[in-house]
């Protein structure tokens, strides 16, 4: 369900991406600027794709769960492939960022690839791995689902906050992780397999 509003909402804040932008960066605030750098942080793409790493091998040695790391590759590697995904769809769209001189235009130096700095704004890289890794998370701990979802949207806010991704980049990510590590649960089950409630 998320999905699809995601997929619903991104045109009208494609078309609303300046205002919208504008609306959410905090000029004067020091501790929302704080709290947009330490967002930032977790989408990384190597934290993201560590966290059901160690969460793996934390359950095989201290609580002898014996498919723990496999479902924790597993994870990892979803989140990986939401990363590598975002990447290419980055190298195709070659989206100039806010602060570019072509700020939102789509095909800026096309083909892109690879994509500068500039021209990688759509979708959120951040978001991305952030939404796959609070995905992976939800299968594995439903009870707390709204917690990785808000930690996730922390992400996708900082990135729109700190003035380097359109509200629309930061709404493409979120639907394009969370969808990756999606499919990859029906294609392989063993993902969600054993999950904790």
């Amino acid at each position: 369900m998320g999905l699809v509003v995601g997929v619903l909402l991104l045109p009208g804040a494609m078309l609303m991406d300046r205002e919208l932008a504008a609306a959410i960066r905090p000029t004067e605030s020091a501790w929302l600027m704080l709290l947009a750098q330490w967002g930032t942080w977790l989408g990384y793409g190597l934290v993201d794709i560590a966290v059901p790493l160690l969460i793996g091998l934390i359950g095989r040695w201290r609580f002898g769960d014996g498919e723990a790391w496999r479902r924790g590759l597993l994870g990892g590697i979803a989140v990986a492939l939401a990363g590598l995904a975002n990447t290419l769809a980055k190298n195709v769209l070659c989206r100039a960022r806010p602060s570019a001189a072509d700020a939102g235009a789509f095909f800026v130096g096309f083909p892109c690839f690879p994509a500068s700095y500039a021209q990688a704004s759509f979708p959120s890289g951040h978001t991305a791995t952030a939404f796959a890794l609070a995905t992976v998370l939800s299968l594995w701990y439903p009870r707390w689902t709204a917690a990785w979802l808000a930690l996730a949207a922390v992400v996708g806010w900082s990135r729109v906050g700190l003035g380097s991704h359109f509200p629309s980049d930061v709404i493409a990510g979120a639907v394009l992780g969370s969808a990756v590590v999606l499919v990859l649960s029906r294609l392989r089950p063993r993902l969600v397999k054993g999950r904790q409630a």
